[in-house]
């Protein structure tokens, strides 16, 4: 009987988060479609990435937001835990490094906000920026992203110096100077819009000094539609064929957006 209370508390938070993504008809598409999956081909495990086994860290799995409970209020809109494609990401700092219209990249503090287990905040810590901070909610998470920094570092992989802060989101205060903020569709549209507060604030006075990257922009629109930022660009980035054979989540038609604040006009 005791077990059973933990468990029914856990079912009640995957189904509360299912229902604030997904809505009830999608919460019963993704139960059914799951059924299905386990009668024909059981519970599969996730694949360990090429970049884990490379460099002795631990960025693999999917864990489903309604599995990354803390206890914060903003628990309900998590999305899910998942590895950005390595290729896919260099592939978008070097578009954005392409671009002369922003300050040197050496002035430029790169933040991931939602940083999970750190894959990207490793990925970043190659190029030369002023500093690479990730930012996760979860402490389990964090702990991860953490343990699996200080292996890369260790080895002698960054080139600028990287941090991980076990923190809300919401409540992050960017650094001075430029910034380049990173997303891989972290949270929902509610946690964006207080994020947007967020920056709005902060850089007031500050146009030009923001870029954001943004994987999967399901909140997208929320930036679209707001006089502070400006689209740069969208559209798909490929993945290489060593993430294509490991990667079950992403598809080739994964949408990345570049965004720059330019203030309130």
């Amino acid at each position: 009987m005791n077990d059973l209370i933990p468990k029914a508390a856990r079912a009640w938070s995957k189904a509360r988060w299912s229902l604030a993504h997904r809505g009830f008809a999608g919460t019963m598409r993704t139960v059914l479609v799951r059924l299905r999956r386990k009668e024909t081909a059981g519970d599969s495990k996730p694949r360990l990435h090429p970049f884990d086994t490379r460099y002795g860290v631990d960025t693999s799995g999917l864990i489903g937001g309604g599995d990354l409970r803390t206890g914060h209020k903003n628990d309900v809109f998590n999305t899910a835990y998942y590895g950005m494609a390595p290729s896919r990401f260099r592939q978008s700092i070097a578009d954005w490094l392409s671009d002369r219209s922003h300050a040197a990249v050496a002035d430029y503090s790169f933040v991931d906000l939602g940083c999970g287990k750190g894959r990207a905040v490793m990925l970043a810590s190659e190029f030369p920026f002023r500093q690479v901070i990730g930012v996760e909610l979860n402490p389990s998470l964090a702990t991860i992203a953490k343990d699996n920094v200080a292996a890369w570092t260790a080895a002698g992989r960054a080139v600028c110096p990287v941090q991980v802060e076990c923190q809300d989101a919401t409540e992050f205060v960017f650094p001075d100077g430029p910034c380049l903020l990173y997303l891989f569709n972290p949270f929902a549209a509610p946690v964006v819009k207080r994020l947007i507060e967020s920056i709005s604030t902060e850089f007031a006075a500050r146009p030009g000094s923001l870029d954001l990257i943004y994987f999967n922009p399901e909140a997208g629109h929320l930036l679209d539609t707001h006089e502070g930022f400006e689209l740069l660009w969208t559209g798909s980035i490929p993945m290489s064929e060593e993430d294509t054979a490991v990667d079950y989540v992403a598809s080739a038609d994964d949408l990345c957006s570049f965004y720059r604040w330019v203030g309130d006009r």
